[in-house]
């Protein structure tokens, strides 16, 4: 497939970014399936909750709809859309884009729903390893929320940003940082070791406060490290092996933020990025959720390899032309009517627009991308 010229990923970011603004930051989530006041019956146990949001998120089309009159807003979302909007202005010099990212940035700044430091889910969630109620704050979507909001100080000389990201990151320092185990819990009283969330964690600390969280950064990077696999790859958590694109990406993205604390980073990234690349992409650039499974191609996936593949690229660990035909792929296959697709199967593909998980991660990738290959 031949390579999109940059002016075609924009374009497409671009389209995602308005039809997010047009819904005012809100829709459907694939693990929201706990975001209504299901009988108790339903949700009296971890089995019963996972069934519920897992009906959700592998149904190929969207039933929530049938009893609920309005989706959620994610914050983020919110983060992400901000990322995308400044990083389109940064490329195209135009000023929608960034007056979308106020906006949104500016809805994220307003956002208490988890407290005044920090961000979680609107939504009840149940993982195969925890459960949350709604409202609590997490580190990834207080990673996410931080950086954005950092970077938009910094960028639009914005002092109120810059003051609720230094809160968020002391907040993730001081309340999920675990001395014990060195790492960055997911949220308050965890003590499950999931790399990708302790690394978000890590890279938001080490970003925003800099010295002051340098020895909780550094141990955080170290377990990491420690936990690649020999063939390099990264299993999800310390007890849960599984591997998966995204959060392989998620890994190797962080690492190299967090390269200056650790010299034998730049080998493991090497490494990482050699499995990364054989393992989840095809000659045609497609992203495949599962590592040498043809299918799903998952548009979470693609988002976030296209992030991952341009700190690849500008790093020397992957070449090129993936970046581009991965790129290429996105933009032409991945987005129908002005949303990303969640899933490509062998048969079809799935029907719902997820903002968050697709649509958000998409468009930041093709900025990302956008902004490597110019």
């Amino acid at each position: 497939m031949p390579a999109a010229p940059t002016a075609e990923l924009t374009r497409a970011a671009a389209a995602l970014l308005e039809s997010a603004a047009a819904t005012e930051w809100r829709g459907p989530d694939p693990y929201d399936g706990l975001w209504w006041g299901w009988p108790r019956v339903m949700t009296g146990g971890r089995r019963r909750r996972q069934a519920l949001i897992q009906a959700h998120a592998r149904s190929p089309i969207d039933w929530r709809s049938v009893y609920r009159r309005e989706p959620s807003r994610i914050a983020k979302a919110l983060g992400i859309f901000g990322s995308v909007g400044l990083g389109l202005h940064r490329l195209t010099g135009e000023e929608r884009p960034a007056r979308l990212a106020r906006a949104a940035l500016d809805t994220l700044h307003a956002d208490r729903g988890a407290g005044e430091h920090a961000w979680g889910y609107p939504w009840d969630t149940q993982t195969r390893w925890s459960f949350y109620p709604a409202g609590s704050p997490n580190v990834v979507v207080t990673s996410y929320a931080g950086l954005a909001l950092a970077a938009a100080g910094d960028e639009l000389g914005a002092g109120h940003y810059t003051e609720r990201a230094a809160g968020a990151a002391a907040w993730t320092l001081e309340t999920l940082y675990v001395p014990a185990g060195g790492f960055f819990a997911y949220h308050e009283g965890s003590d499950a070791v999931i790399h990708n969330a302790s690394l978000l964690g890590a890279r938001l600390v080490h970003r925003v406060l800099g010295a002051g969280a340098r020895e909780a950064a550094e141990r955080a990077t170290e377990l990491t490290l420690a936990a690649q696999a020999p063939d390099g790859s990264w299993p999800y958590g310390a007890t849960i092996g599984f591997v998966d694109s995204f959060h392989t990406g998620y890994v190797l993205d962080c690492l190299c933020a967090l390269s200056d604390l650790d010299s034998s980073v730049e080998a493991a990234v090497r490494r990482g990025a050699s499995y990364y690349a054989e393992r989840f992409f095809d000659r045609d650039g497609r992203a495949r959720l599962w590592p040498g499974s043809e299918y799903p191609i998952d548009a979470h996936s693609a988002g976030t390899a296209l992030t991952t593949l341009a700190t690849l690229v500008e790093r020397g660990h992957v070449e090129r032309d993936l970046l581009e035909r991965v790129a290429a792929y996105t933009a032409r296959e991945m987005i129908r009517g002005g949303h990303a697709v969640h899933r490509r199967y062998r048969w079809g593909r799935t029907r719902v627009s997820y903002i968050r998980w697709c649509d958000a991660h998409v468009a930041l990738g093709l900025v990302d991308a956008a902004s490597a290959l110019k």
